[in-house]
């Protein structure tokens, strides 16, 4: 197996390669310091049977992260492939926001290796695989979830769905034939409705309460 690790902390990913090698988990390990230096390399006419990468990367974090690999590999044609996110981060919404998103596993860094294998042998297997410290927390915002109705009108619902998929309200108003400004009152309003300051945030939450599905 042909696995790649993406991730800015080089110790971290160079302990990760010497343990999945000597345990004969992967024939070939590459590391990347930046997703960038992965989609940029010339050389990668042998594409990986495994990703494992961090979320908080230079350049490209979150949800373009995640998209940017879907988008890789699908200009590849390249289905076959495994994503396992190794990250610091671990509330609740960004993991289903990366499960969504295409990965496979999502662990914290604290996971020890004998676990990170178990999650590669998941996944392998077409299984998900949420890291043990994770859990108890995922758990625990699927029981204290409130149900709460939020009401859109159809074109807030349009203005939603197009900025969910990565456009600009820039790009949004020009598919819509709308203004610029008329947009931006729609984006204002929704995430005044879901109580949300950011677009980052608001995609995760749209994602979260069914609004959107990639």
């Amino acid at each position: 197996m042909f696995a790649v690790i993406i991730d800015d902390h080089k110790m971290i990913a160079e302990a990760i390669r010497n343990s999945l090698l000597s345990q004969n988990i992967a024939s070939e390990i590459r590391i990347y310091n930046k997703a960038t230096s992965f989609f940029n390399e010339k050389n990668n006419s042998k594409l990986p049977d495994l990703i494992i990468t961090d979320l908080l990367m230079p350049e490209l974090s979150g949800v373009e992260l995640l998209k940017s690999y879907q988008e890789y590999f699908l200009l590849k044609k390249h289905s076959d492939y495994k994503l396992i996110v190794l990250s610091s981060i671990s509330d609740p919404m960004t993991v289903k926001m990366a499960i969504r998103y295409g990965a496979n596993a999502y662990m914290s860094k604290e996971s020890s290796i004998e676990e990170l294998i178990d999650a590669i042998s998941d996944c392998l297997d077409g299984k998900k695989y949420i890291g043990k410290t994770l859990r108890g927390n995922i758990l625990n915002s699927f029981f204290n979830d409130e149900q709460i109705i939020y009401h859109l009108s159809p074109r807030e619902k349009d203005v939603l769905k197009l900025i969910c998929s990565g456009k600009t309200i820039k790009e949004v108003a020009n598919e819509m034939h709308l203004s610029y400004h008329t947009v931006k009152s729609y984006h204002k309003n929704i995430m005044k409705k879901f109580k949300v300051n950011r677009t980052f945030d608001l995609i995760v939450f749209a994602m979260k309460n069914g609004f959107y599905q990639p």
